[in-house]
């Protein structure tokens, strides 16, 4: 069995990072960066039931926003198929709100400030299929995508449970979506 601090350590050459000691508000921190943008590994706890959050931060020019030019929430949805529709009628995915990507709508729903950039941003070439493939990849609670700032993912596994190369291929997802985002 792996000690934490060497999990956190190989954690740390995921995102060419070091182990950041910020033990009064989290346990886990790890800081570094990946495709050229600032990459953070957080836990609040190791264990269970405490999820394992991974950060990328766009904000490279150093504009410095304080508050993101748009947000889109996306997560999965609840029940697909017939037990969807049955999930409608008692209100278990009741925010859905199409984008107009047949891909993205099967699987996730998307909440966000302004609905013509999220249906602009998810119908961008490449980001249902990321989106989709970080879905399946490490079943990801919630994404949140903030333009001019970055995206946070939320993954339900708690850093002890959690695979390295579910974070490394995680975060390769993340880095090409980052650029995306960047670029957009």
């Amino acid at each position: 069995m792996i000690s934490l601090d060497q999990k956190k350590e190989n954690f740390a050459q995921i995102i060419d990072g070091k182990v950041v000691d910020d033990s009064e508000r989290v346990e886990v921190s790890i800081k570094g960066s990946i495709s050229g943008f600032k990459a953070t590994i957080e836990a609040l706890k190791a264990g269970f039931p405490f999820s394992t959050t991974l950060y990328i931060e766009t904000d490279v020019l150093g504009n410095g926003q304080k508050e993101p030019l748009f947000s889109i929430t996306v997560t999965p949805k609840v029940a697909k198929g017939l037990s969807g529709i049955i999930g409608k009628l008692l209100l278990l995915d009741a925010r859905e709100t199409p984008t107009g990507s047949k891909i993205f709508d099967n699987e996730f729903l998307a909440q966000s400030n302004n609905e013509a950039i999220c249906q602009r941003f998810i119908n961008y070439p490449g980001v249902a299929e990321k989106i989709r493939t970080l879905g399946r990849y490490c079943s990801f609670r919630e994404l949140h995508i903030q333009g001019g700032k970055g995206l946070v993912l939320v993954i339900p596994n708690s850093f002890d449970s959690i695979s390295y190369d579910k974070v490394k291929a995680s975060f390769n997802e993340l880095g090409e979506l980052a650029q995306i985002l960047f670029d957009f």
